[in-house]
C-alpha cells in the first residue's frame, strides 16, 4: 500500500478459472449487485472502491483487477500482478477441477510472477 492524496492504495487481483465467480464477487463488493448469468470477462476489467475508516481518520482506495480465466488469456495475467498488494484465488466449490487448477497452475504462476511480499 502506498499513499495517494492522503488515501492508502491497495491493488487487489482476483485469479481463477473462467466461470468461478470473480466478476460476481467484485460486483457484489463494489456495487452490491448480483446477476445469476454473466458473460466471461474478456482480457480483464478494473474497478475501484474507496473505504473510509472513520476511527483512524484514513481512507483506502482499492484498485480491484478482474482477470480473464480463459486459458488463452493466461499470458496477460502477469501484467495484473505487477505492484499488486493482494491476490485472491477464486474457485467454484461445485467444480473440483477449478480448485485443482489453482493448486496446479495459479499458485505457481503467482509465486513466480508477483511481488515477493504479496498477500495470498
Amino acid at each position: 500500500m502506498e499513499g495517494d492524496e492522503g488515501a492508502l492504495t491497495c491493488k487487489v487481483v482476483l485469479i481463477g478459472e473462467s466461470g468461478v465467480g470473480k466478476t460476481s464477487i467484485i460486483n457484489r463488493y463494489t456495487s452490491n449487485t448480483f446477476k445469476s448469468q454473466m458473460m466471461a470477462t474478456p482480457g480483464g476489467n478494473f474497478v475501484t472502491k474507496n473505504i473510509i475508516m472513520e476511527e483512524e481518520n484514513k481512507s483506502i482506495k482499492f484498485e480491484i483487477w478482474d482477470t480473464a480465466g480463459q486459458e488463452r488469456y493466461r499470458s496477460l495475467a502477469k501484467v495484473f500482478y505487477k505492484n499488486a498488494t493482494v491476490c485472491v484465488l477464486v474457485y467454484d466449490v461445485t467444480r473440483r477441477s477449478s480448485f485443482d487448477e489453482l493448486k496446479n497452475y495459479w499458485v505457481k504462476e503467482i509465486k513466480e510472477n508477483s511481488p515477493e511480499d504479496i498477500s495470498r
